[in-house]
């Protein structure tokens, strides 16, 4: 008898004890398909602050295999955003543990621009967009569409352009009153955010049109009920990976009232839009899309669009086609499906419709590229909605594991 406590004490004695630390946490994501992914992916922040035993107060780092800490965000509706770069059937991993992370460096941003009319403009390392507020709707100029603004560096560009172009029109206006109208013509070269000097502008022609991605609504007869400039807005999420802003619209005739949500990530072409109204008395037909830049009567033998079945494709001539030689890539992406894609009878859109819409949220993705920077070619562009539209179908999963530690 004594022997076997004997043994029992001594097996007790050198066995290692398997406890779950409280503090660190393994994530890795699997990518099962045979093209390259990178991309900014989710995970769920109650999810992962549970496994690492976090109070609300207290902050985490997480690192990749090299042991450097990486940047990451909380949003504003509980996710944790990590860009994740993942080889075709490999897994990329990562650690969380509680601690204070290091200065994040930020790849996407966006603001209001009141000196520009409450204009809302973001972008991300790929290209800049905006939306036209009520000061632009006081002036009763007819700009409905949401904008590009195209860049070539993943450097921030929108506050320097407004600065830069505000104060040439100041000075622009000065000679011109002046009668030194050459010396105006001058600084308006050098000024103008509509002129590329050196990391792109804006010259996307939106106007009274959908321009890239905008949400409507079909009036019975067929007709695009253009939305006009947002009302209110909130900025939900500012960096460093995702973008998101609230946007509200004042009621149309109808009294209906639209709402969007809009973001943008580091890394990607692409927006993801989430559109619904209220007050909608009956069902209607719902469109997005793209402007038509090309006479309808080109359309049929043009190669530089494509209309399908989860997308439309377009390269745009720019608003200045004679002295630009570059091209704006374009598309809307209806990942959760539409009746039907088509060009307007007037020539003037590639759109994807609902029919019967009742006003319930519905989401789907807007996007640009221009050919002076990552995606030269029309049939590149193509195949870059393609894959965004199969990543969506495959999306990468964020599988957490409480590390096992021997005491």
């Amino acid at each position: 008898m004594a022997g076997k406590k004997f043994l029992l004490l001594f097996f007790l004695l050198n066995i290692c004890v398997v406890t779950i630390s409280s503090r660190e946490v393994r994530i890795a994501f699997t990518n099962t398909g045979n093209i390259q992914r990178s991309e900014v992916s989710e995970m769920n922040l109650d999810s992962l602050r549970k496994m690492m035993q976090l109070k609300p107060s207290e902050s985490f780092i997480i690192r990749n295999l090299y042991g450097q800490q990486v940047t990451y965000q909380i949003t504003y509706d509980g996710k944790v955003l990590l860009f994740v770069s993942v080889r075709p059937h490999t897994t990329s991993r990562f650690t969380a543990q509680q601690g204070i992370p290091a200065p994040m460096t930020y790849s996407v941003h966006g603001n209001l621009y009141p000196i520009r009319k409450d204009d809302i403009a973001w972008e991300n390392d790929k290209g800049a967009y905006r939306v036209y507020g009520p000061a632009l709707a006081r002036t009763g100029e007819k700009s409905y569409g949401i904008d590009i603004w195209v860049k070539n560096t993943p450097s921030f560009i929108l506050n320097s352009r407004y600065l830069m172009d505000a104060a040439g029109n100041v000075q622009e206006d000065s000679l011109r009153k002046k009668g030194l109208g050459l010396k105006a013509d001058s600084v308006d070269r050098a000024t103008s955010f509509h002129l590329d000097h050196g990391n792109g502008m804006d010259v996307y022609a939106v106007g009274p049109t959908l321009g890239c991605g905008t949400p409507a609504l079909l009036s019975e007869d067929g007709k695009i009920i253009y939305p006009y400039c947002y009302q209110t807005y909130k900025i939900l999420d500012n960096g460093p990976l995702r973008f998101t802003v609230l946007l509200n619209f004042p009621p149309n005739v109808d009294g209906v009232v639209e709402h969007r949500i809009i973001s943008l990530d580091k890394g990607t072409h692409f927006n993801r839009i989430t559109v619904w109204y209220d007050h909608l008395q009956r069902p209607l037909s719902f469109v997005s899309g793209v402007v038509l830049h090309t006479q309808k009567r080109l359309l049929q033998k043009n190669e530089n669009i494509a209309v399908d079945k989860e997308d439309v494709c377009y390269a745009d001539p720019t608003q200045d086609p004679e002295q630009c030689g570059a091209s704006i890539y374009v598309a809307v992406l209806f990942p959760y499906g539409v009746d039907r894609t088509f060009i307007s009878n007037d020539g003037k859109h590639a759109l994807g419709i609902i029919k019967d819409y009742a006003g319930k949220r519905y989401s789907y993705l807007f996007g640009s590229a221009w050919s002076d920077y990552d995606i030269k070619t029309f049939p590149e562009w193509q195949l870059a909605v393609k894959e965004k539209l199969q990543d969506l179908r495959n999306p990468l999963t964020a599988i957490t594991t409480p590390v096992l530690k021997k005491y």
